[in-house]
């Protein structure tokens, strides 16, 4: 069954800005690129945070993304750039990605929001 990932991440200074932005664009570009992606999408939103929003075929396919590089290296540095860092997942009929309404609507106390205590500060 397909799984959705959505992550919100948000910058704890603006003037990392920059070095966060070439990382994303280049784990993006991972994530559409890797086997098992349906598909991944990108949202700025107010107060420095970004969004991000995948899908894949299944859960092997998504743990085989996040254990490679560009990805690892990413996630190592989120303590650096992010004061917040979180995501949910489920899975869905569909591979299509969810609206974005939809995306971020996962955070709401009705959502399913799961919250990671992994030591790259997922909060």
């Amino acid at each position: 069954m397909p799984v959705i990932v959505v992550t919100r991440l948000r910058l704890r200074d603006p003037a990392l800005l920059d070095e966060f932005f070439a990382a994303a664009v280049a784990v993006l570009e991972q994530a559409k690129g890797a086997s098992g992606n349906l598909g991944a999408d990108v949202l700025a939103d107010a107060n420095n945070a970004w969004w991000t929003c995948t899908a894949w075929q299944e859960r092997a396919s998504m743990h085989a993304f996040v254990r490679t590089e560009p990805h690892v290296s990413t996630m190592g540095r989120l303590d650096d750039w992010c004061d917040e860092a979180m995501f949910t997942d489920w899975e869905q009929d569909s591979g299509d990605l969810p609206d974005w309404q939809r995306a971020t609507a996962a955070w709401s106390p009705t959502g399913r929001q799961r919250v990671s205590r992994t030591p790259h500060r997922h909060i």
